[in-house]
Formats: C-alpha cells, sequence, structure tokens
C-alpha cells in the first residue's frame, strides 16, 4: 500500500513532493536486487504524512483491514517519516498481535538519493513476511548505525529534533537484521492483547475532544472547553511535572470540577520525585509505561468509539503497554 511519504516522493528544484511514479520506482529497485516477487499494488490515499488527520487513520485502517481478511501472506504499507509512529500505532490497535504480518516502510531521503533507506527497510519486511517472523504489525527502519532494526508497531518513540533515527521505548525492539538474517531480541517480551482490537474504527479529522500538552519550563497550563474530555500530559523523563505553582494546582482543580480525567505518560514505578508524589492530590492519573504517542491514539480511539479508557488503560493491546518488569504501582 503506497500512501505517500518521503519514500513516494521526488525531489525537485529543492522541493520534495509526493509522486505516484515511485511506486514503480520501490518495486523496481527490489526487484533488480533480490529477484521477482508477486505484489499487488494499492493506494488508500497519498500524500505527505504531516498531512495526516484522523480520517486518513481511518481510511488506512479500513484498508489494511479488508486486505487482512484476503489471502495475502502479509501487508508492506510506504508511509511517510513524519507520522509514522501516530499510523503504526493506529494500526495496531486496529488489528492487536494476531493479525498477519503488517509492516509500515519508510525512507529517511528520496528513493534516488543514495543516502536512503528506504529499500532496505523495505526489503527487510519483505523477508519478515516471507519467513514469517512474527504477527501483528511492525515497523523495519535501518538507522545511522546501518543496521536494520524490526520494532512493534505500538512501541514507537517520535524522532528526536533533527534525527533520522527509530527507537522503541526502551529500548524494546523485537529483532534486527545482520546481514539477510534476522535476529530476535532475546530481551522483547510482550503480553496477548487483553482487550478487542477496534477493527475498522472511523475518527473525526481532529482530536478537539483531548487537550495535550508536554512539561515545559515555564509554560501555562491549557484552558480547558466544554468540548474537553481528556487531559494527556507528556511528563519530563524521570515521570515529573511542575506541582507546585499556583497555576496547576488552578489547572487540576479546574479539570476536577468539569469531570475531566488528566492522565500522565512518562512515569514509571519505584521511587519517585516529591513532586510526582503530588499526582494522586490533584487527581493525575499515570499511565503505564508506553510511548505517549500510542496512549494518545488509543485514548483517541476509545473517546470515539465510546469506550470506558479507564477500563482499558491497563490493558495491553498490540504490544502497547511494556511487560510486568515495567508496570506501575
Amino acid at each position: 500500500m503506497f500512501t505517500g511519504g518521503t519514500i513516494g516522493s521526488s525531489a525537485e528544484n529543492g522541493i520534495i513532493a509526493p509522486q505516484r511514479e515511485t511506486t514503480k520506482l520501490l518495486i523496481e529497485m527490489y526487484e533488480k536486487e533480490y529477484g521477482s516477487m508477486d505484489f499487488d499494488i494499492t493506494e488508500p490515499y497519498y500524500a505527505l504524512s504531516e498531512n495526516n488527520t484522523g480520517k486518513t487513520l481511518s481510511r488506512l485502517a479500513k484498508a489494511v483491514c479488508d486486505a487482512e481478511s484476503s489471502d495475502y501472506s502479509g501487508i508492506i504499507i510506504a508511509h511517510g517519516t513524519d507520522t509514522l509512529q501516530y499510523s503504526a500505532a493506529a494500526l495496531s490497535f486496529a488489528l492487536g498481535n494476531c493479525s498477519k504480518p503488517v509492516l509500515l516502510v519508510s525512507s529517511n531521503y528520496v528513493l534516488t538519493d543514495k543516502r536512503a533507506n528506504g529499500l532496505s527497510n523495505f526489503a527487510a519486511a519483505v523477508d519478515f513476511i516471507k519467513h514469517r517472523h512474527g504477527t501483528g504489525v511492525f515497523v523495519p527502519y535501518k538507522n545511522s548505525d546501518k543496521k536494520v532494526y524490526v520494532h512493534r508497531a505500538s512501541r514507537l518513540l517520535q524522532h528526536s529534533e533533527l534525527s533520522d533515527d527509530v527507537f522503541s521505548i526502551k529500548n524494546q525492539y523485537y529483532g534486527s537484521y545482520n546481514g539477510t538474517d534476522f535476529i530476535k531480541n532475546p530481551d522483547f517480551s510482550e503480553k496477548a492483547d487483553q482487550m478487542k482490537p477496534f477493527g475498522r474504527f472511523s475518527l473525526s479529522d481532529f482530536s478537539n475532544e483531548i487537550e495535550i500538552f508536554n512539561a515545559a519550563v515555564g509554560r501555562d497550563y491549557p484552558i480547558l472547553t466544554d468540548c474537553t474530555k481528556a487531559v494527556l500530559i507528556k511528563s519530563y523523563h524521570s515521570g515529573t511535572i511542575c506541582t507546585e505553582n499556583e497555576q496547576f494546582k488552578a489547572f487540576a482543580k479546574n479539570a476536577a470540577e468539569r469531570h475531566i480525567p488528566c492522565y500522565l505518560c512518562g512515569a514509571e514505578s519505584g521511587n519517585i520525585y516529591e513532586s510526582a508524589a503530588e499526582f494522586a492530590k490533584h487527581g493525575i492519573i499515570s499511565l503505564p509505561p508506553a510511548s505517549f504517542i500510542s496512549q494518545y491514539i488509543k485514548l483517541w480511539l476509545c473517546l470515539q468509539n465510546g469506550i470506558d479508557f479507564d477500563k482499558v488503560r491497563n490493558q495491553s493491546l498490540g504490544g502497547d503497554l511494556l511487560n510486568d518488569k515495567y508496570k506501575n504501582n
């Protein structure tokens, strides 16, 4: 499935833009180096991935669910890097861990650029499907260390600034390729699905029911509206946010009075800082260890599908929650 992005674009006069002709280029490049393969090509939508919305996520999920129920050995989705993590999480929750292998591939540069890793990522996806290395949704990606890592799609972290590399939370990647040999990561572990996958979901264009903010020095807190159904907070790396100022206390009180739950992503069990000890007092709910993006998508899907997030936030789906040794109290 081609959806656009850098892997489906070309560069001209310093501008990168989607070009449908690159669908042929990727297949031709693969077959020239690795031999012929039987592909069916579809196009759920075609755009630069930074322009994706809930509607494109819904369109992609429907296309993948339809294809997953067919006789294909597996499904490969050519996708842009900017919102790769969002689509990966959405498909993880649509399908769970027991589906046919579904792999999202992207490229750090357009395919005609010698620095591009798109062909390597695509070849790893084909090999992964051919040799049945796993079920569910994955992302193979070649980092700057020249090694192709295969990630459980629900565990991807946001790219670091000015970096092309892709990582899993807690470095819990699924496996990697040593040349053409796939090696399962001995430290990888995950739970079986504990809730039913969402299947062909439907999201609104924008998640205006969720108020999102990142911890930042000196920042104010968002204004809650009648549309707000939940707040999702991305903490500092140690699982903390500022809890001592009056702005925070007023924000938490306002949320409580409006019966708006405030969820925090980024905290772990064990010894905590005194600022984090204030969470319960102010109604801040710490989520289990998981990537922020995956929990944002999970929360959005729950709100749009009438599912009580509080009842499922501790239930793993598509491998999103780290195993018990990382579990919060």
